[in-house]
């Protein structure tokens, strides 16, 4: 429309030009041929060729314009389905994230195939029927999506592994975080669905192997990857047979950071006090315990068969002036005690170590006490209690 009125203003603005200069001298023009002659102004013919070659040039753009309707038609139709595409997408992604997922799953879905790629909506659809317990459905939009030519086959297994994982499908879910993996084996938040995975299916040696590649990539928080070291590798100790020999070789194997975890080195203890090395247990425990509390340690102290267990019960003893009344050391003293014999300071730290709670190994022992020292309506008591406690803390 622009673009006639610019040729109409040029038209008049030349008209007037050319009326001013014809004003006095209008010219003359004669055409003749054989018996035929016209004769005319030259103003009044180039006026009659310019609105001729004007006319033309609009039949011939009428003529192309109905040629090239049905095209343009559907052209016209086709740019107006992308715009009610797009609307409908973005809608439907709304809808999802406000957690209206069966409007949600109808918007996303009904206008996916006039997408370019519907990528987008047939995985937001798949989320939809994941939340409305549609797993059929669900793998339908999966498949649907992964079937369009230019596909991303990694939004496509990351999306599918999330929500096997949610649903509960570990074994599908691993085989999906494989093929992820064979495509990209260093994508952050794949490895960090496996490692969840792993974790869940008690695949430790999987996990020890991710850990590595998540502590370069700053893929984990440190207290997170922290926990799943001290688990992958604590299971790794558990599993090695109880050798004194093999063990310590398997022990090297650990990072030298977990090796001063006291959980993982209280899980080495427990392997060396089973593979008959008390006095290597021992001074793993004196050694962390030196500078550094932990109440495992303290314990598994306690579960040692010492040759000396007068030196034994002074360590203890020695460790109660360096920490203070540490319910777990009590109770390991209150043990020794009772293990030599000496009653009144056994009773004296076992009943110390249940101040403030019932702890059910310390009444046990307290129980045990009792019996030694013919004390039977004593002795039932701590025994009751202690199940009531056992059972209390299982409720």
């Amino acid at each position: 429309m622009r673009r006639l009125l610019l040729f109409f203003f040029i038209f008049l603005v030349a008209g007037v030009g050319l009326a001013l200069v014809f004003r006095e001298h209008n010219g003359y023009v004669q055409i003749a041929y054989a018996d035929w002659r016209l004769e005319t102004s030259l103003f009044f013919f180039l006026a009659v060729l310019v609105a001729g070659m004007y006319t033309a040039l609009l039949l011939w753009r009428l003529a192309v314009t109905g040629a090239l309707l049905p095209r343009n038609l559907r052209e016209l139709l086709a740019r107006r389905g992308e715009r009610k595409a797009r609307k409908s997408l973005y809608q439907g992604l709304l809808k999802l994230f406000e957690g209206r997922w069966v409007d949600a799953e109808n918007e996303l879905a009904k206008l996916a195939e006039r997408q370019d790629n519907p990528i987008l909506n047939y995985l937001g659809a798949a989320r939809c029927a994941q939340h409305l317990q549609a797993p059929d459905r669900r793998d339908r939009y999966l498949e649907q999506a992964a079937a369009r030519r230019g596909s991303s086959e990694l939004a496509i297994l990351l999306t599918q592994a999330e929500l096997q994982m949610e649903q509960g499908q570990d074994a599908e879910a691993l085989a999906t975080l494989t093929r992820l993996r064979e495509i990209e084996p260093t994508h952050g938040h794949g490895l960090v669905l496996l490692a969840r995975l792993s974790e869940r299916m008690g695949d430790w040696a999987q996990l020890r192997e991710l850990l590595p590649v998540l502590r370069k990539q700053h893929l984990l928080s440190d207290q997170t990857r922290k926990n799943l070291a001290v688990r992958a590798w604590s299971d790794l100790l558990r599993q090695t047979d109880a050798n004194a020999d093999t063990l310590p070789e398997t022990w090297k194997q650990v990072p030298r950071e977990l090796r001063r975890n006291p959980a993982v080195q209280v899980v080495y203890v427990h392997k060396l006090i089973e593979a008959g090395a008390p006095v290597a247990a021992a001074d793993l425990i004196r050694a962390t315990l030196r500078t550094q509390w932990d109440a495992g340690l303290a314990l598994a102290f306690g579960d040692i068969a010492s040759d000396n267990r007068t030196a034994q019960l002074a360590t203890v003893e020695a460790w109660l002036k360096q920490y203070g009344d540490e319910p777990e050391l009590l109770l390991v003293a209150g043990r020794l005690c009772l293990r030599n014999r000496l009653w009144g300071r056994a009773r004296s730290y076992l009943e110390s170590s249940l101040r403030g709670a019932n702890r059910p190994s310390a009444l046990l022992e307290l129980g045990r006490l009792f019996e030694e020292i013919d004390q039977d309506e004593e002795a039932r008591q701590a025994f009751r209690q202690g199940l009531e406690a056992v059972l209390g803390s299982t409720r």
